[in-house]
């Protein structure tokens, strides 16, 4: 099946990634006839039925927490139940489905209560939060969505992820697609008015959590939209997955071409649910953090819990709290590699106005210049001296910058130092990426060089590794490379020699982690040389700076946004 990622924006200016799925001949006709039809299909025999707990033949840990459809006033108990078999299948999960209170004997917020008690129960069941989804589809997507916005008011833990299928997220209908769809899809505003109507009793259409456009998405777990393209309900898919976007949340819209409203109980229900399992399965979480020009370059974890980060388009530091928040603060041009310093603030390198800053964790900046003009300081990290290391890549420097703004420099033993780091030796350690070599400096300020056996090898990133060496990446020839303190070299060709290799760190998993910014991926290396690849969402997302946080990897995307790795270790 062809998948076309696309871009939208939002009022914002961020770009959110839209998956397109084009329709087969005859498709979405399909759809339309048999929209108000129920699932004629059996309950497959090899279903596991405990009381609304569907199993499908492997599902294992974890739990799927299901909402029907229905407008909130309709159930088909056996129809939703293959639904939830189907889901089951799908997910590698057992499937709850939720029998909740219908309207209009029971309007809102009854079914949404029924909801919250269902994640509960799941909960006080010993399923761990983490491995717990939501999911449902039209009125159900929209009780999922309702619950979120709940669940995250009123703290506690979040779900993994959460399914969200032709929901409904403005009941003021406000929706553009409403008028434009209208004749297209088998629901209508009428309808629509209807059913609200029926489930809000009076309750008020332009407020959260019943209409979950009106409600702060920040915070919220990994999402998975879905509508079809003539659906009335385009726009209501549409804007809340861009508001959420715009909120950090990870969001991946799938737009379903010619799909009228239902699609999922058709054929192209089976292409969407096998997405969702994939989905669930990835290890990559994108989320937006800036308008794709501003360029997050470099990344760190900082002594307030929050993940900052470098702008280098835009001139600014970036601070994205546990919930998603974001904070930008101006700085000098280009700032380029940010690091924490042994002060509790964070130190980077602004290589356009040849500087090195400084940010406290409440933002407040200052800035210092070292003594060689125009030098182009990129890489920094702390040293074991309770200095503030950096390069300066354009004048074939090694600076060092005390706590309180003092700067000695000494000559790199090569051309173009570029990234930093300690050693395990009481050193400091750095590539020459011209030098084609690798660097190291004492405390003291005597430096050597170690030539690269690869000619034109061009190294970039270096950190130290949990096996006492430095590992390093080799962008000129795709290779990563490890150097012991005593020099010796051993070098790791990559499976895509053409991946240019930027940034590594050493990961929570005792592996060593890097950028492929030539490939739009993330690769791992073990200390013995096993090397595996991580695909990013698009192949042209630029990956540059990495580094752990929050037991993860993530990476800096200079296209506007951050990639969480979490892959199983």
């Amino acid at each position: 099946m062809r998948r076309n990622p696309t871009t939208t924006t939002h009022d914002g200016g961020l770009l959110l990634n839209v998956i397109t799925v084009p329709a087969a001949p005859g498709a979405a006709q399909a759809v339309r006839d048999r929209a108000a039809a129920p699932i004629a299909a059996p309950l497959p025999d090899d279903a596991d039925v405990r009381g609304d707990w569907v199993r499908a033949p492997g599902a294992r840990g974890g739990a799927v927490i299901y909402a029907h459809g229905g407008g909130f006033v309709h159930s088909m108990p056996e129809a939703e139940r293959v639904m939830a078999y189907r889901l089951s299948r799908a997910t590698g999960r057992p499937v709850l489905r939720v029998d909740y209170r219908l309207a209009p004997e029971h309007p809102y917020p009854a079914a949404l209560e029924d909801i919250l008690a269902a994640w509960h129960s799941v909960l006080d069941a010993g399923v761990p939060a983490a491995e717990v989804v939501l999911a449902g589809e039209s009125a159900g997507a929209t009780l999922v969505l309702s619950a979120l916005l709940e669940i995250r008011r009123t703290g506690g833990p979040r779900p993994g992820a959460a399914v969200a299928i032709s929901p409904v997220t403005d009941f003021a209908l406000t929706g553009a697609s409403l008028s434009a769809n209208d004749g297209k899809d088998v629901l209508n505003q009428a309808v629509l008015g209807s059913v609200r109507d029926q489930y809000l009793a009076g309750a008020p259409a332009e407020e959260a959590p019943q209409s979950p456009l009106y409600g702060d998405p920040r915070g919220l777990p990994p999402l998975l939209i879905a509508v079809g393209t003539e659906e009335v309900l385009l726009d209501d898919a549409r804007r809340f997955a861009e508001k959420a976007d715009a909120a950090g949340v990870s969001v991946r819209l799938e737009e379903y071409e010619d799909m009228p409203h239902a699609f999922h109980l058709s054929e192209r229900g089976e292409v969407l649910l096998d997405w969702i399992g994939r989905w669930l399965a990835d290890p990559v979480r994108v989320v937006t953090v800036s308008r794709p020009d501003a360029g997050p370059y470099a990344l760190t974890g900082g002594p307030d819990g929050a993940l900052w980060f470098t702008l280098v388009h835009q001139g600014a530091i970036g601070r994205r709290d546990a919930d998603g928040r974001i904070a930008v603060h101006a700085v000098g041009a280009q700032p380029m590699v940010i690091a924490p310093g042994p002060d509790g603030a964070l130190w980077f390198t602004e290589h356009g106005t040849h500087r090195i800053g400084r940010i406290t964790v409440d933002g407040a900046t200052s800035a210092f210049a070292p003594p060689t003009a125009e030098g182009g300081p990129y890489g920094i990290a702390a040293g074991p001296d309770g200095a503030m290391w950096f390069t300066l890549a354009s004048a074939d420097r090694i600076g060092r910058i005390t706590m309180d703004g003092d700067i000695t420099e000494y000559p790199a033993p090569g051309a173009f130092p570029s990234a930093v780091a300690a050693g395990p030796d009481g050193a400091m350690w750095f590539t020459l990426n011209q030098g084609n070599a690798i660097g190291r400096i004492t405390m003291d300020g005597r430096t050597v060089a170690h030539p690269l056996p690869t000619e034109a090898a061009a190294p970039v990133g270096i950190a130290e590794g949990p096996d006492g060496a430095l590992w390093f990446t080799e962008i000129g020839a795709g290779q990563i490379g490890r150097i012991t303190v005593d020099g010796t070299v051993t070098e790791y060709p990559l499976p895509d020699r053409q991946a240019r290799p930027h940034a590594v760190t050493s990961g929570p998993d005792g592996a060593l982690w890097f950028t492929e910014w030539g490939r739009g991926g993330v690769g791992r290396i073990t200390t013995d040389g096993r090397i595996t690849a991580y695909d990013l969402p698009r192949a042209d997302c630029e990956p540059h700076g990495i580094a752990p946080y929050g037991g993860a990897l993530w990476c800096a995307l200079e296209t506007g946004s951050l990639a969480r790795i979490e892959a199983p270790w």
